[in-house]
């Protein structure tokens, strides 16, 4: 493989780690966390979904340590950390939390759909795999940050977005697309899906005939409202 293959190759990885940290990060914003707090909410957000597909699959070593120049990434954003967040302030700041997760959840669903597929996992667990990579670790930040995650309180699609896009990636390899490409594509799906669900307040829920439904919703996107340890802080 040449180089600009392996830097294509390779590209998605970093951009689902930039994009989960600063997630991470930005979810500490007026939490009173401790620089080793915003590290392991950081790390917890980028890895946490990673390591369960790994404990699943049994990948040894776990990617995160094969990868070790990802985690002092992580450190090195941590360091920063203040200055990202005074970088964006109120709504901005929500909206660049968004659109980094998104972007997270986009790549590392992808990826985490083709790595359990290169170990031999069928498509079904190989898609729910690439959605728990994506998800997962954001779900673990909000359970350590004292609030219900997002991934289970955000009508709009996030899960089922990453779903749809890891079954997107299955199909372009049922058409002999290289699996590269093919997580390009995939990843760039889910987050645009996401972001279109998020900017024109298009929510799953259930309808009145108590059946899923897909509908928009008038109101603007609302930020979720503290919880009362929140409050107390």
């Amino acid at each position: 493989m040449d180089i600009s293959a392996q830097i294509f190759s390779d590209l998605p990885d970093l951009i689902g780690i930039v994009a989960f940290d600063i997630a991470g990060i930005l979810a500490t914003e007026n939490k009173k966390i401790d620089p080793v707090g915003v590290f392991v909410l950081a790390f917890t957000t980028a890895f946490g979904g990673g390591i369960m597909r790994d404990v699943v699959i049994d990948n040894r070593p776990f990617w995160w340590v094969s990868h070790e120049g990802y985690v002092w990434l992580t450190l090195v954003l941590t360091f920063f950390a203040p200055a990202l967040i005074r970088h964006f302030s109120n709504r901005i700041s929500y909206s660049a939390y968004i659109w980094a997760d998104a972007i997270g959840l986009g790549f590392f669903s992808a990826g985490g759909t083709a790595l359990s597929i290169a170990s031999g996992i069928p498509a079904l667990p190989a898609t729910l795999l690439g959605v728990c990579t994506g998800a997962g670790g954001g779900m673990l930040r909000d359970v350590f940050l004292d609030r219900l995650p997002l991934v289970l309180s955000d009508r709009k699609p996030y899960a089922s977005a990453a779903f749809a896009g890891c079954w997107l990636y299955i199909g372009l390899l049922a058409l002999d697309i290289d699996s590269t490409a093919a997580v390009w594509v995939s990843s760039i799906f889910i987050c645009l899906f996401r972001m279109a669900c998020w900017y024109n307040n298009w929510e799953i829920r259930y309808g009145d005939a108590d059946t899923v439904a897909f509908v928009g919703v008038k109101d603007a996107p609302a930020r979720p409202q503290p919880s009362e340890a929140d409050q107390k802080k």
